[in-house]
């Protein structure tokens, strides 16, 4: 019997988790997480890499579907990351064939998936969404992710790099837009949006931004609509714990825009790239 095991790989962590037997979820007493030194050398990162796999229990049956962030040679397993800050020792390695030499199983037991796209994989598999739903995916949190589902399989939108407001998306909706604006407004350095809302000071004046905030996820939302037709748009990402404080600001915008897209938040939080990764096999 096939042992599927869904894994994120992050850029300070890898999350690994055995999908039940329906494909629906991954318990928590089926989960692995390790702090991974994304700077160290590139035998200190696949041992940190396999030994988080191996806590889980890996044998000759084991299937993995491994979310990984871009550029990535998602068929063929080899990193491309040079210039993200993360994993520049892995640039140009053969990380499936690494990966299986190590773990000793087949190469064809192990594929890969954009990050961002493993994320809507999983929220779509669980809701159950057929392939025929026009999807969105949207990660908000240290960088932009982006994915979009009109078929079987997820595909990474890259929409963090594309030109909007005179910079790129990602200046307007990471976590960097309010750590840049705290610094100027505040005078004070913090860790993201959670901080800001927690301190009575700042909180108050973090409520007006998030107002810009909406309308930049408005804007951007809008903006793939005009070539592309999106019927739902999942949001994830550590800022999306504060939806409730900008999604209904989004959802008014698009309105008067003429959009009925439906904003939904994520139900799977982190184990959303796990699933989603892990749920590929049954797809192909």
């Amino acid at each position: 019997m096939k042992r599927i095991m869904g894994v994120d790989i992050g850029g300070s962590h890898i999350s690994a988790g055995i999908l039940s037997t329906d494909g629906m979820s991954i318990s928590d007493a089926d989960m692995a997480r390790e702090q991974v030194n994304s700077s160290g050398s590139r035998d200190e990162i696949l041992d940190a890499w396999v030994h988080c796999l191996s806590t889980l229990g890996i044998t000759g049956n084991t299937l993995l579907g491994i979310a990984m962030p871009a550029p990535f040679d998602y068929d063929n397993g080899i990193s491309l990351m040079v210039d993200q800050g993360k994993y520049r020792s892995l640039y140009q390695v053969n990380v499936k064939a690494a990966l299986a030499e190590r773990l000793q199983l087949p190469m064809e037991h192990i594929v890969f998936i954009n990050d961002a796209a493993a994320f809507l994989q999983g929220e779509a598999h669980v809701a159950g969404w057929s392939a025929e739903n026009h999807l969105m995916g949207i990660t908000l949190g240290t960088g932009l992710g982006g994915a979009f589902k009109s078929g079987k399989i997820a595909e990474d939108g890259a929409i963090w790099s594309i030109p909007f407001k005179g910079g790129i998306a990602e200046d307007y909706l990471s976590t960097a837009y309010f750590t840049h604006w705290a610094r100027q407004h505040f005078g004070k350095e913090v860790s993201g949006l959670k901080a800001l809302l927690a301190e009575k000071e700042t909180r108050e004046d973090t409520l007006v931004k998030l107002k810009e905030f909406a309308r930049h996820l408005a804007d951007l939302i809008l903006l793939q609509q005009e070539h592309r037709k999106i019927d739902k748009v999942i949001l994830g990402g550590n800022m999306a714990k504060a939806a409730t404080l900008f999604i209904p600001e989004v959802s008014r915008i698009l309105q008067d825009n003429g959009s009925n897209t439906e904003l939904l938040v994520s139900r799977l939080g982190e184990k959303a790239a796990m699933i989603g990764a892990a749920s590929i096999y049954g797809e192909n």
